[in-house]
Protein backbone atom coordinates (compact mmCIF):
# COMPACT_ATOMS: atom_id res chain seq x y z
CA UNK A 1 0.00 0.00 0.00
CA UNK A 2 1.24 3.18 -1.13
CA UNK A 3 -0.75 6.00 0.96
CA UNK A 4 -2.67 4.10 3.70
CA UNK A 5 -4.22 7.61 4.96
CA UNK A 6 -5.44 8.07 1.76
CA UNK A 7 -6.76 4.73 1.22
CA UNK A 8 -9.05 5.07 4.14
CA UNK A 9 -9.76 8.32 3.42
CA UNK A 10 -11.33 7.62 -0.08
CA UNK A 11 -13.15 3.80 0.85
CA UNK A 12 -15.37 6.58 3.06
CA UNK A 13 -17.02 7.32 -0.72
CA UNK A 14 -19.84 4.66 -0.75
CA UNK A 15 -19.94 5.35 -4.57
CA UNK A 16 -24.38 6.36 -4.26
CA UNK A 17 -23.58 8.93 -7.05
CA UNK A 18 -25.32 11.55 -5.49
CA UNK A 19 -22.29 13.86 -6.01
CA UNK A 20 -22.41 13.32 -10.11
CA UNK A 21 -25.56 15.96 -11.17
CA UNK A 22 -23.40 18.80 -8.82
CA UNK A 23 -20.13 18.12 -10.44
CA UNK A 24 -19.16 20.71 -13.05
CA UNK A 25 -16.47 18.71 -15.00
CA UNK A 26 -18.86 15.48 -15.05
CA UNK A 27 -21.31 17.70 -16.28
CA UNK A 28 -19.90 18.87 -18.83
CA UNK A 29 -18.16 15.68 -20.54
CA UNK A 30 -20.08 13.08 -18.23
CA UNK A 31 -17.23 10.78 -17.61
CA UNK A 32 -17.11 8.95 -14.39
CA UNK A 33 -13.74 10.10 -14.46
CA UNK A 34 -14.07 13.50 -14.36
CA UNK A 35 -16.36 12.87 -11.27
CA UNK A 36 -15.86 12.91 -7.66
CA UNK A 37 -16.64 9.62 -6.91
CA UNK A 38 -14.57 8.67 -10.08
CA UNK A 39 -11.46 10.72 -9.04
CA UNK A 40 -11.93 8.94 -5.37
CA UNK A 41 -11.45 5.81 -6.89
CA UNK A 42 -8.65 6.65 -8.93
CA UNK A 43 -6.95 8.22 -5.84
CA UNK A 44 -8.39 4.89 -3.70
CA UNK A 45 -6.35 2.74 -7.07
CA UNK A 46 -3.44 4.37 -6.73
CA UNK A 47 -2.95 4.78 -2.79
CA UNK A 48 -3.46 0.66 -3.09
CA UNK A 49 -0.93 0.05 -5.47
CA UNK A 50 -3.11 -1.50 -8.20
CA UNK A 51 -2.92 1.74 -10.23
CA UNK A 52 0.30 3.36 -11.09
CA UNK A 53 0.73 6.74 -11.45
CA UNK A 54 0.71 8.01 -14.97
CA UNK A 55 -0.41 11.59 -17.00
CA UNK A 56 -3.41 10.20 -17.75
CA UNK A 57 -4.30 9.80 -13.87
CA UNK A 58 -2.63 13.30 -13.02
CA UNK A 59 -5.24 14.52 -15.95
CA UNK A 60 -8.09 13.20 -14.52
CA UNK A 61 -7.43 14.63 -10.88
CA UNK A 62 -6.25 18.00 -11.87
CA UNK A 63 -8.83 18.48 -14.16
CA UNK A 64 -11.29 18.91 -10.94
CA UNK A 65 -11.85 22.42 -9.99
CA UNK A 66 -12.31 21.93 -6.25
CA UNK A 67 -15.44 23.58 -6.04
CA UNK A 68 -16.29 21.01 -3.14
CA UNK A 69 -19.92 21.01 -4.44
CA UNK A 70 -19.95 17.45 -3.98
CA UNK A 71 -19.26 17.85 -0.03
CA UNK A 72 -22.28 19.76 0.55
CA UNK A 73 -24.61 16.97 -0.43
CA UNK A 74 -22.06 13.98 0.32
CA UNK A 75 -24.31 11.87 2.51
CA UNK A 76 -20.89 9.97 3.85
CA UNK A 77 -19.41 13.14 4.56
CA UNK A 78 -16.21 12.73 2.75
CA UNK A 79 -13.60 15.32 2.80
CA UNK A 80 -13.12 15.38 -1.16
CA UNK A 81 -11.24 18.97 -1.36
CA UNK A 82 -8.60 17.88 1.29
CA UNK A 83 -8.21 14.28 -0.22
CA UNK A 84 -7.42 16.14 -3.68
CA UNK A 85 -4.74 18.27 -1.70
CA UNK A 86 -3.48 15.46 -0.30
CA UNK A 87 -2.95 13.07 -3.54
CA UNK A 88 -1.42 16.30 -4.95
CA UNK A 89 1.13 16.45 -2.06
CA UNK A 90 1.70 12.47 -1.91
CA UNK A 91 2.21 12.35 -5.73
CA UNK A 92 4.90 15.18 -5.45
CA UNK A 93 2.41 17.26 -8.35
CA UNK A 94 4.55 19.53 -10.28
CA UNK A 95 3.98 23.07 -10.86
CA UNK A 96 4.30 24.53 -14.44
CA UNK A 97 6.56 27.51 -15.05
CA UNK A 98 3.52 29.69 -16.15
CA UNK A 99 1.90 28.38 -12.77
CA UNK A 100 4.95 29.28 -10.80
CA UNK A 101 5.31 32.82 -12.54
CA UNK A 102 1.40 33.76 -11.62
CA UNK A 103 1.73 32.28 -7.90
CA UNK A 104 4.95 34.25 -7.46
CA UNK A 105 2.97 37.50 -9.00
CA UNK A 106 0.17 37.59 -6.68
CA UNK A 107 2.03 36.26 -3.40
CA UNK A 108 4.45 38.71 -3.33
CA UNK A 109 4.11 40.71 -0.31
CA UNK A 110 5.97 43.60 -3.00
CA UNK A 111 3.90 45.36 -4.83
CA UNK A 112 6.90 46.81 -7.51
CA UNK A 113 8.11 42.89 -7.94
CA UNK A 114 4.70 41.53 -8.55
CA UNK A 115 3.97 44.22 -11.51
CA UNK A 116 7.36 43.76 -12.65
CA UNK A 117 6.36 40.13 -13.28
CA UNK A 118 3.55 40.82 -14.77
CA UNK A 119 5.35 43.46 -17.03
CA UNK A 120 7.57 40.32 -18.09
CA UNK A 121 4.70 37.52 -18.48
CA UNK A 122 2.85 40.14 -20.29
CA UNK A 123 5.64 41.24 -22.98
CA UNK A 124 6.63 37.19 -23.02
CA UNK A 125 3.27 36.44 -25.01
CA UNK A 126 2.89 33.49 -22.17
CA UNK A 127 -0.67 34.36 -21.83
CA UNK A 128 -3.18 36.43 -23.47
CA UNK A 129 -6.07 35.14 -21.32
CA UNK A 130 -4.64 36.03 -17.88
CA UNK A 131 -4.39 39.78 -19.19
CA UNK A 132 -7.90 39.68 -20.39
CA UNK A 133 -9.00 38.87 -16.84
CA UNK A 134 -6.78 41.70 -15.83
CA UNK A 135 -6.85 44.31 -17.81
CA UNK A 136 -10.54 45.71 -17.74
CA UNK A 137 -10.48 45.12 -14.12
CA UNK A 138 -6.99 47.63 -12.96
CA UNK A 139 -10.27 50.39 -12.18
CA UNK A 140 -10.90 48.48 -8.91
CA UNK A 141 -7.15 50.44 -7.64
CA UNK A 142 -8.49 53.30 -5.54
CA UNK A 143 -6.07 53.60 -3.01
CA UNK A 144 -2.18 53.73 -4.62
CA UNK A 145 -0.62 54.89 -2.13
CA UNK A 146 -1.25 51.68 0.50
CA UNK A 147 -3.27 51.23 3.88
CA UNK A 148 -2.30 52.01 7.57
CA UNK A 149 -2.58 49.34 10.31
CA UNK A 150 -4.74 50.35 12.09
CA UNK A 151 -8.01 52.04 11.41
CA UNK A 152 -10.73 53.92 14.48
CA UNK A 153 -14.28 53.02 14.33
CA UNK A 154 -17.06 55.61 13.74
CA UNK A 155 -18.91 56.77 16.32
CA UNK A 156 -18.95 54.33 19.36
CA UNK A 157 -16.96 51.50 19.73
CA UNK A 158 -18.60 48.42 18.98
CA UNK A 159 -15.25 45.83 19.16
CA UNK A 160 -11.55 45.28 16.74
CA UNK A 161 -11.15 43.06 14.05
CA UNK A 162 -8.08 41.82 12.02
CA UNK A 163 -8.78 42.22 8.03
CA UNK A 164 -6.89 39.70 6.00
CA UNK A 165 -5.96 41.69 2.83
CA UNK A 166 -5.00 38.90 0.48
CA UNK A 167 -2.80 38.55 -2.44
CA UNK A 168 -4.95 39.38 -5.39
CA UNK A 169 -7.31 41.82 -3.81
CA UNK A 170 -4.20 43.73 -3.09
CA UNK A 171 -2.35 43.20 -6.31
CA UNK A 172 -5.51 44.27 -8.18
CA UNK A 173 -8.54 45.19 -6.62
CA UNK A 174 -7.76 47.42 -2.92
CA UNK A 175 -11.13 49.55 -3.66
CA UNK A 176 -12.90 46.42 -1.97
CA UNK A 177 -10.19 46.93 0.74
CA UNK A 178 -10.84 50.32 1.12
CA UNK A 179 -14.58 49.78 1.01
CA UNK A 180 -14.76 46.78 3.69
CA UNK A 181 -12.85 49.17 5.74
CA UNK A 182 -15.11 51.93 5.81
CA UNK A 183 -18.03 49.59 6.37
CA UNK A 184 -16.28 48.16 9.34
CA UNK A 185 -15.59 51.59 11.01
CA UNK A 186 -19.68 52.74 10.06
CA UNK A 187 -20.84 49.79 12.07
CA UNK A 188 -18.28 50.83 15.02
CA UNK A 189 -15.49 48.24 14.84
CA UNK A 190 -11.19 49.43 15.18
CA UNK A 191 -10.11 47.36 11.79
CA UNK A 192 -6.20 46.43 11.90
CA UNK A 193 -4.39 45.15 8.83
CA UNK A 194 -1.45 43.36 10.58
CA UNK A 195 1.53 43.81 8.94
CA UNK A 196 3.30 40.95 9.05
CA UNK A 197 0.13 39.09 6.75
CA UNK A 198 1.10 36.85 4.39
CA UNK A 199 -0.89 34.72 1.25
CA UNK A 200 -2.94 32.40 3.02
CA UNK A 201 -1.62 29.34 0.78
CA UNK A 202 -4.25 28.50 -1.10
CA UNK A 203 -2.61 28.51 -4.16
CA UNK A 204 0.03 26.27 -3.12
CA UNK A 205 -2.36 23.94 -1.00
CA UNK A 206 -4.20 22.92 -4.35
CA UNK A 207 -0.78 22.74 -6.30
CA UNK A 208 0.07 20.18 -3.48
CA UNK A 209 3.30 22.03 -1.68
CA UNK A 210 2.46 21.83 1.40
CA UNK A 211 5.82 23.23 3.26
CA UNK A 212 5.38 26.27 1.58
CA UNK A 213 1.12 26.30 2.77
CA UNK A 214 1.90 25.16 5.91
CA UNK A 215 4.90 28.33 6.48
CA UNK A 216 2.39 31.24 4.85
CA UNK A 217 -0.20 29.25 8.02
CA UNK A 218 2.20 29.66 10.36
CA UNK A 219 2.93 33.27 9.75
CA UNK A 220 -0.46 34.26 9.58
CA UNK A 221 -1.37 32.86 12.80
CA UNK A 222 1.17 34.76 14.07
CA UNK A 223 0.22 37.70 12.69
CA UNK A 224 -3.53 37.47 13.77
CA UNK A 225 -3.34 35.80 17.13
CA UNK A 226 -0.86 38.72 18.64
CA UNK A 227 -3.81 40.62 19.54
CA UNK A 228 -7.62 40.04 20.85
CA UNK A 229 -9.68 39.96 17.84
CA UNK A 230 -13.31 39.92 17.85
CA UNK A 231 -12.86 38.17 14.25
CA UNK A 232 -10.42 38.34 11.43
CA UNK A 233 -12.50 39.26 8.46
CA UNK A 234 -12.11 38.41 4.93
CA UNK A 235 -13.48 40.10 1.73
CA UNK A 236 -12.35 36.80 -0.71
CA UNK A 237 -13.86 34.19 -0.32
CA UNK A 238 -11.15 31.84 -1.58
CA UNK A 239 -8.56 33.42 1.09
CA UNK A 240 -11.31 33.19 3.97
CA UNK A 241 -12.32 30.00 3.21
CA UNK A 242 -8.32 29.00 3.44
CA UNK A 243 -8.09 30.41 7.00
CA UNK A 244 -11.54 29.04 8.11
CA UNK A 245 -9.78 25.32 7.94
CA UNK A 246 -6.22 26.56 9.12
CA UNK A 247 -5.37 23.08 11.51
CA UNK A 248 -4.97 24.30 14.36
CA UNK A 249 -7.11 27.14 13.99
CA UNK A 250 -6.56 31.12 14.88
CA UNK A 251 -7.64 32.26 17.96
CA UNK A 252 -9.99 34.79 16.59
CA UNK A 253 -12.78 33.43 14.25
CA UNK A 254 -12.30 33.60 10.65
CA UNK A 255 -15.67 35.32 9.23
CA UNK A 256 -16.52 36.62 5.90
CA UNK A 257 -17.43 40.35 5.68
CA UNK A 258 -21.15 39.90 4.68
CA UNK A 259 -21.38 37.74 7.53
CA UNK A 260 -19.69 39.29 10.15
CA UNK A 261 -21.80 42.94 8.90
CA UNK A 262 -25.10 41.09 8.87
CA UNK A 263 -25.92 42.12 12.74
CA UNK A 264 -25.16 45.67 12.02
CA UNK A 265 -26.63 46.52 8.81
CA UNK A 266 -29.72 47.62 9.84
CA UNK A 267 -27.41 50.95 11.97
CA UNK A 268 -26.25 51.62 8.33
CA UNK A 269 -27.58 54.85 7.00
CA UNK A 270 -28.19 54.05 2.72
CA UNK A 271 -28.92 55.82 -0.05
CA UNK A 272 -31.98 54.12 -2.13
CA UNK A 273 -30.04 53.23 -5.35
CA UNK A 274 -32.72 52.48 -8.52
CA UNK A 275 -30.92 49.76 -10.16
CA UNK A 276 -30.63 45.77 -10.31
CA UNK A 277 -28.08 43.45 -9.81
CA UNK A 278 -27.23 39.35 -10.16
CA UNK A 279 -25.66 38.33 -6.62
CA UNK A 280 -23.06 35.37 -7.56
CA UNK A 281 -21.96 33.14 -4.97
CA UNK A 282 -18.66 31.88 -5.01
CA UNK A 283 -18.01 28.09 -4.44
CA UNK A 284 -16.00 29.00 -1.44
CA UNK A 285 -18.61 30.81 -0.18
CA UNK A 286 -21.35 28.50 -0.75
CA UNK A 287 -19.67 24.88 0.16
CA UNK A 288 -17.09 26.02 2.81
CA UNK A 289 -18.31 29.17 5.04
CA UNK A 290 -21.25 28.15 7.26
CA UNK A 291 -23.29 30.63 6.37
CA UNK A 292 -23.55 32.09 2.87
CA UNK A 293 -26.99 34.31 2.27
CA UNK A 294 -25.85 37.37 4.46
CA UNK A 295 -25.07 38.85 1.05
CA UNK A 296 -28.38 39.28 -0.17
CA UNK A 297 -29.90 39.75 3.13
CA UNK A 298 -27.72 43.01 3.87
CA UNK A 299 -28.20 43.74 0.02
CA UNK A 300 -32.10 44.20 0.68
CA UNK A 301 -31.43 47.23 3.06
CA UNK A 302 -30.64 49.10 -0.10
CA UNK A 303 -34.40 50.70 -1.08
CA UNK A 304 -35.05 50.11 -4.89
CA UNK A 305 -32.11 47.65 -5.56
CA UNK A 306 -33.50 44.59 -7.17
CA UNK A 307 -31.60 41.67 -6.89
CA UNK A 308 -31.43 38.38 -9.05
CA UNK A 309 -30.23 35.40 -7.66
CA UNK A 310 -28.83 32.50 -9.06
CA UNK A 311 -30.33 29.29 -8.94
CA UNK A 312 -29.03 27.22 -5.41
CA UNK A 313 -27.50 24.30 -8.16
CA UNK A 314 -25.42 26.71 -10.29
CA UNK A 315 -22.51 25.30 -10.83
CA UNK A 316 -18.95 26.84 -10.89
CA UNK A 317 -17.63 30.14 -13.24
CA UNK A 318 -14.57 28.29 -13.89
CA UNK A 319 -12.66 30.50 -12.49
CA UNK A 320 -10.87 28.46 -9.58
CA UNK A 321 -7.42 30.03 -8.72
CA UNK A 322 -5.21 29.26 -11.48
CA UNK A 323 -7.60 26.56 -12.94
CA UNK A 324 -8.90 29.57 -15.47
CA UNK A 325 -5.25 29.42 -16.88
CA UNK A 326 -4.32 26.13 -16.52
CA UNK A 327 -7.77 24.84 -17.65
CA UNK A 328 -9.02 27.43 -20.62
CA UNK A 329 -11.30 25.08 -22.52
CA UNK A 330 -12.96 23.79 -19.22
CA UNK A 331 -13.21 27.57 -17.49
CA UNK A 332 -14.42 29.37 -20.38
CA UNK A 333 -17.28 26.49 -20.85
CA UNK A 334 -18.25 26.85 -17.25
CA UNK A 335 -18.02 30.92 -17.78
CA UNK A 336 -20.28 30.39 -20.21
CA UNK A 337 -22.74 28.63 -18.32
CA UNK A 338 -22.50 31.47 -16.03
CA UNK A 339 -23.07 34.25 -18.52
CA UNK A 340 -25.69 32.26 -20.20
CA UNK A 341 -27.87 33.12 -17.01
CA UNK A 342 -26.88 36.56 -16.62
CA UNK A 343 -27.40 37.51 -20.50
CA UNK A 344 -31.21 36.31 -19.72
CA UNK A 345 -31.83 39.57 -17.64
CA UNK A 346 -28.92 41.53 -17.82
CA UNK A 347 -28.17 44.33 -15.32
CA UNK A 348 -26.36 47.11 -13.94
CA UNK A 349 -24.21 44.95 -11.70
CA UNK A 350 -22.68 41.98 -10.98
CA UNK A 351 -22.00 41.02 -7.55
CA UNK A 352 -19.50 38.87 -6.35
CA UNK A 353 -17.60 37.97 -3.42
CA UNK A 354 -14.63 36.72 -4.58
CA UNK A 355 -11.55 38.50 -6.74
CA UNK A 356 -11.30 35.60 -9.00
CA UNK A 357 -14.67 35.13 -9.40
CA UNK A 358 -14.58 38.89 -9.97
CA UNK A 359 -12.06 38.88 -12.71
CA UNK A 360 -13.10 35.78 -14.59
CA UNK A 361 -16.67 37.25 -14.83
CA UNK A 362 -15.60 40.56 -16.02
CA UNK A 363 -13.64 39.34 -18.57
CA UNK A 364 -16.48 37.43 -19.63
CA UNK A 365 -18.81 39.97 -19.36
CA UNK A 366 -16.71 42.86 -21.36
CA UNK A 367 -16.36 39.81 -23.97
CA UNK A 368 -19.76 39.31 -24.23
CA UNK A 369 -20.34 43.36 -24.58
CA UNK A 370 -22.55 43.76 -21.81
CA UNK A 371 -22.59 46.88 -19.42
CA UNK A 372 -22.60 45.42 -16.42
CA UNK A 373 -20.13 46.64 -13.60
CA UNK A 374 -18.35 44.00 -11.35
CA UNK A 375 -17.89 44.83 -7.68
CA UNK A 376 -17.83 43.06 -4.36
CA UNK A 377 -21.39 43.35 -2.32
CA UNK A 378 -19.05 45.46 0.67
CA UNK A 379 -18.14 48.05 -2.41
CA UNK A 380 -22.36 48.53 -3.17
CA UNK A 381 -23.14 48.91 0.51
CA UNK A 382 -20.22 51.27 0.85
CA UNK A 383 -21.14 53.80 -2.04
CA UNK A 384 -24.80 53.96 -0.44
CA UNK A 385 -23.40 55.39 2.26
CA UNK A 386 -24.92 58.77 3.33
CA UNK A 387 -21.98 61.21 4.44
Amino acid sequence: MKHATLSAETDLCVKCGLCLPHCPTYQLTRNESESPRGRLSLMQAWANADLELSPTLRKHIDSCLTCRACESMCPALVPYGQLVNEFRSATNAKTSSLSLIIKKTLTSRHIWLSKTLLRVYHSSGLSKLLFRRLAKFSGNQSNPGGFATHYSANGEKKGQVALFTGCASTLFDNKTLADAITVLQRCGFDVDLPSQQVCCGALDLHAGDKKVYRAFASQNKQAFDASAYDAIVSVASGCGSTLLEYQPKTNAQVVDISQFIEPYIATLDLRPLASTAWVHTPCTLKHVFPKNNAVADNLSYIEGLKLNLFDKNQVCCGSAGLYMISHPETSEALLNLTLGVIKTQPTNYLLTSNIGCALHINAGLNDAGLNTQVLHPVSLLAQQLKD
